[in-house]
């Protein structure tokens, strides 16, 4: 008997072995890694990858559909609008003439969203500016390997948000930087806006913020952008541009609205910076992500005073607070101003940036 239990394993085995191994594997547990994708319209926005859970690549994904807040079927999302888009980077080394630039852009009709077939991810193009009848969209996709394919109804949420012509992604000061006699600097006052959450962040857009404000103040070029930049002194005199330098680094310097700009001129109160197509800036040399919209300038020692007294009804200050900083030779306050910028201008047309230093007069 045991001698035919045997011989039936025996036989089962060889069977079961004759079966070729599964290979591969698709997940039940794919998933978006965020509910709901945050898109303010007009702006190019791409999402996290999707957690595939140890499923095999390679992977491809589709949209299968797309509906709105109340569960309808709708191609808001994939009817195309003309927009103007990048063939190439940009380049600021390279694209040194408007010519060049042009090269790389060209008026394009695209759908709202796009899906990169490999890897999941969703990217939202300018087109959602066109927009209008919805904010709320639920996603339907398909992912499939060589092992199989899955339909995931409602896989994330999309939000459109209003478009935002001009963001605070990262924090930007206007500072008084007071020059010590034997040797750095000490900071005097610094005027700051940390980013779009700021309290304060909405008086630099309606101009009523002391010492920030960004204004739009021409609707041309239409579709590129161009920037006019005043540093001034706390009364609003604009300084001379020859005056306001670069910030050192090394070797080099830290970023700045030049590296972003196709042609840059100056007048006696102003700089001019232009670029073919928002957003500006459109390149970062140093840092990435919000901390790409970093751009610093300082100015000379000889553009400004210290209004003392100004400084002093507003902040107070003990016996001998000006006698590290006074110049024995001239009895001025050494100083100079720390410029840092931290905006996105996502809308064509001319816009003015204008910052004025605390606490300063211009030097006559």
């Amino acid at each position: 008997m045991k001698r035919i239990i045997y011989a039936c394993l025996i036989v089962i085995t060889g069977v079961l072995s004759c079966r070729p191994p599964e290979v591969g594997y698709l997940s039940d547990d794919i998933h978006a890694l965020e509910d709901t994708i945050f898109v303010n319209r007009g702006v190019f926005v791409t999402s996290a990858p999707p957690a595939i859970e140890g499923s095999t690549y390679p992977m491809h994904w589709e949209i299968t559909g797309v509906t709105d807040a109340q569960g309808n079927s709708t191609n808001a999302l994939f009817d195309e609008h003309e927009i103007l888009i990048w063939k190439e980077g940009f380049n600021p080394d390279t694209d040194t003439t408007l010519a060049l630039v042009e090269e790389k852009l060209e008026l394009s009709n695209e759908p709202s969203i796009l899906i990169n077939d490999v890897s999941g991810e969703f990217a939202f193009t300018q087109a959602t500016r066109k927009v209008t009848d919805n904010d709320i969209f639920h996603l339907n996709v398909k992912a499939s390997n060589m092992r199989g394919e899955r339909q995931l109804d409602d896989f994330v949420v999309v939000k459109l948000g209003p478009f935002q012509p001009v963001e605070f992604p990262t924090e930007m000061r206007s500072r008084l930087q007071l020059g010590k006699v034997s040797g750095g600097y000490d900071i005097g006052y610094t005027s700051v806006i940390m980013n779009g959450d700021d309290d304060n962040a909405p008086s630099v857009l309606d101009g009523t913020h002391p010492y920030i404000t960004v204004t739009k103040i021409s609707d041309e070029p239409s579709l590129g952008v161009k920037v006019k930049m005043i540093i001034a002194d706390s009364y609003d005199n604009p300084l001379d541009p020859g005056k306001v330098v670069f910030y050192p680094s090394g070797a080099t310097y830290l970023q700045n609205y030049h590296d972003n700009s196709i042609e840059t001129t100056t007048d006696s109160g102003a700089t001019y910076f232009e670029l073919p197509a928002p957003p500006f800036p459109q390149f970062s040399r140093t840092y990435s992500g919000t901390s790409g919209y970093l751009m610093y300038y300082l100015t000379t020692g000889d553009a400004f005073t210290v209004d003392k007294e100004a400084f002093e009804a507003d902040n107070g200050v003990e016996e001998d607070f000006w006698l590290p900083y006074t110049d024995p030779g001239t009895g001025e306050v050494l100083n100079r101003a720390y410029i840092r910028w931290g905006i996105k201008i996502n809308d064509s047309g001319t816009w003015e940036i204008k910052m004025k230093i605390p606490y300063t007069k211009l030097k006559e």
